[in-house]
This record gives C-alpha cells, structure tokens and sequence, in this order.
C-alpha cells in the first residue's frame, strides 16, 4: 500500500502560533490538529508518496503507533492510497522563518487563514447598506494579470479560502477568464453575489470552478427585497438563479440583512431560502460602514437585535433539518479577534487592508499588491497596530471609538 497526503489538504505549520500544526480539507471544508510528529508524517507523505512499513524507518516512529495514525488518517480521508504512475507531488507551502516573526507584538499566523478579494467595485443594484460602496468600477482596478498573479501567491503562500466580493464579481470584465484559473486553485473559494447575473453559463462556470456561491436575498417578496437592493426585478432575478442552483444540485448558501424592512419576513425568508435548495441563511446586522454610513437607511436598534436574536434560536431549531441558521449579528467595531492574525481584504486596485470595513480608507492601508508581494505585505510593519493586545490598542487610541466607521 503506497499512501500520500489527499490532493484536497492544504497543510500549515504554525509553532510561532501555539504551536500549531493542522491539514485543511478544502472540498470537505474542514480543519484537523496534530502534534509535530503525526504533522511532520503528512508533510513527508505531501512530497514522497510512501509505504507504511519505510515509514516508521525514515522517520524513526514506533511502528504500532504509526499503524493507529495512519489507519485514522485513511478514515478520515487525509491521507490515500495512490500507485507509483498516480503520484504527483503536493505543494507544501514552505515556513516562514523565526526572525520573519520577530519585532511584532503578538504571534499571527504564517499567511492569513482567509482573505477576501474585491474583483470589481461595479454592481448593477444600488443598495443602500452596500459598505464597499458599490456602482461604478474603479479606474485603477487590477488587470486581469494582477489578479492572476494574487491568485497564485494566495495559494503558494497556504491561504485556506477565498471570498470573491464586489461590487458584484459578474459585472467584473474577464470574470470568466479568472474563474476559469481558479479551477486548480488549492483553497476554498466562496462568491459573494447579488445573483442577478447568475446564468446557466454562470453556473457552469462555478460548478466547474468548485466555487460555492452565496447568494443575498433580503426579503420573502419582491416588494421588500428590491426595495432594499434599490433595482425593481432584482428579487425575481435572485430567485431564477437559486433555482439554476437547485436544479444543478449545487451547495450553496444564502445571506439575508436584517434591516427595519424586513423584520415581519424573518421566518418567511428562512422558508423561501429551504425551499430553493439553499444549505446555509446567515443573518446578519447591518454596519454603519461605506453606503449605510451616510443613508442609514433601515436601520434597527440593539434591542430589536437582541429580540431577534433570540427568535432565531427558535427557528433555528424549528428548520434544522430543513436548513442551517447562522447568526451574524456583528457590532460596527473592526473584528479585533482576526485582523492583522489570520484575516485580511484585497481592494479592487489592490490595495490591502486588514478589514472589509475600512475599504478605501488610508488609516488602515497596509500595503498594495502592485508594490509588494503579498508576503511581503502580510509581514510589513504596517501591521504593528494591528498586532497588538486589546490592552494596547485601548492605550494607544487604537481600539473602542476610533476604530468605530
């Protein structure tokens, strides 16, 4: 029996962070641990296809010991058995050096975990909550090479998944060009989308891709959705293209914004989105941030929020084998917990922040992919503020109200 690590595991070694060492399944969407030993066996197995028995030799395990973790492996898909004319050695991103850490706060991950990537500010709705903002494309957008060339560090690097965001990615010019590269891509790769311009040929294209859309409806009538989305027949549109995804047998899911429209359709928006076939709803608040930061329209309090709240605990258990509910109710605070760690965003020009909530503004720049790669980036000292303890950001001015958009 030859074993070699899945072709779908993404692995990263993390000893500067807790001592981290884990294996991504990005089609099976999950994430396993192991101490050095077990992790230092999958690495091998990534670039030397190998036998059971040389591996206890070459790597000086116990052989019983190794015979339980391999078993396990093989259960849980880790690991395969491949033939010598089969094998092709697996990319393993390469560790980034100790000093490479040093000067820095707190310890952050190697690359970061998850990072969303703004194709285009174009959008063919006008929604009143949009935080990036979205309409016209920018004039200094990335080129299709520049995109390209994101895509290929994002995987070299280990990133684990991407966010393909807007604007709306089907108003981005070549959109079918970049989809098209992402098919061999080693991470998981979700859409965000308006789902308007989601055809069969759009769904061809994310099937083939492996890209699992998610696809925002935000009312159970046209009445309520196009109003917020601001396009009359955006909601009829949204609907055709979840049932382009249901028939295809397509996973995917489903964001609904909680807003002062919508608040009686809830529990109907949660059943229309089963009905489609959706496998996930995420509710989520809305931020004062890019477009809402000046309209404010629609916005709830966080009383009602709290009400809600504990509604959807309910319907989560009423629909719970009919769909998943997750809640997302998110304050108008930057996501301390991730930015700078294992998070960040990539700007339709490129440049680079370490929130989707403080796109365009020139405080929290960090970089821009045209003048660095993005390693370079992620280990910039532009970063420091943001590596920080809550303790220091609150003395430094950092945390609480100015970080508040």
């Amino acid at each position: 029996m030859l074993l070699s690590l899945n072709p779908h595991v993404v692995l990263r070694s993390e000893p500067q962070f807790q001592s981290t060492y884990a294996a991504f399944d990005y089609r099976g969407i999950g994430t396993r641990f192991y101490s050095k030993w077990q992790f230092d066996i999958l690495e091998h197995l990534a670039r030397n296809a190998s036998h059971p028995e040389d591996l206890s030799r070459i790597l000086m395990v116990d052989e019983h010991r190794l015979e339980e973790f391999l078993a396990s492996q093989i259960r849980n898909n880790i690991l395969v058995e491949v033939s010598e004319e089969a094998f092709r050695s697996i990319y393993v991103p390469p560790r980034a050096r100790p000093e490479a850490f040093q000067g820095f706060p707190v310890p952050f991950l190697s690359a970061p975990t998850t990072v969303d990537l703004f194709l285009s500010r174009a959008c063919n709705l006008r929604c009143s909550h949009c935080f990036a903002d979205g309409g016209i494309p920018m004039k200094n957008e990335l080129s299709y090479e520049e995109w390209i060339s994101s895509f290929d560090q994002l995987e070299e690097m280990g990133v684990l998944e991407i966010r393909l965001n807007g604007g709306e990615p089907f108003m981005r010019r070549g959109i079918y060009d970049l989809l098209n590269h992402l098919k061999e891509k080693r991470y998981h790769k979700v859409m965000i989308t308006n789902g308007t311009l989601i055809s069969e040929k759009a769904v061809d294209a994310l099937a083939s891709s492996e890209i699992t859309p998610t696809v925002s409806l935000d009312g159970a009538t046209a009445q309520v959705h196009d109003t917020f989305r601001g396009v009359p027949g955006a909601f009829q549109k949204t609907v055709k293209a979840m049932q382009r995804l249901q028939h295809r047998g397509m996973t995917y899911g489903v964001n609904t914004c909680i807003h002062g429209g919508n608040l009686a359709e809830i529990e109907d928006t949660i059943r229309l989105a089963a009905k489609l076939g959706a496998a996930r709803i995420g509710l989520l608040s809305l931020i004062e941030v890019g477009r809402m930061a000046k309209t404010k329209v629609n916005m709830i309090s966080e009383p009602e929020y709290l009400m809600i709240g504990l509604r959807i605990l309910g319907l989560a258990k009423k629909y719970k084998n009919k769909i998943e509910i997750t809640e997302e109710i998110v304050s108008d605070e930057l996501p301390l917990q991730s930015i700078g760690l294992y998070t960040c965003s990539i700007d339709a020009n490129g440049q680079v922040y370490p929130s989707n909530r403080v796109l365009g503004d020139p405080r929290f720049r960090v970089g821009s992919v045209r003048e660095a790669s993005l390693r370079e980036i992620w280990f910039s000292e532009n970063w420091i503020p943001f590596r920080r303890t809550s303790q220091r950001l609150k003395a430094l001015g950092l945390e609480g109200s100015s970080l508040r958009m």
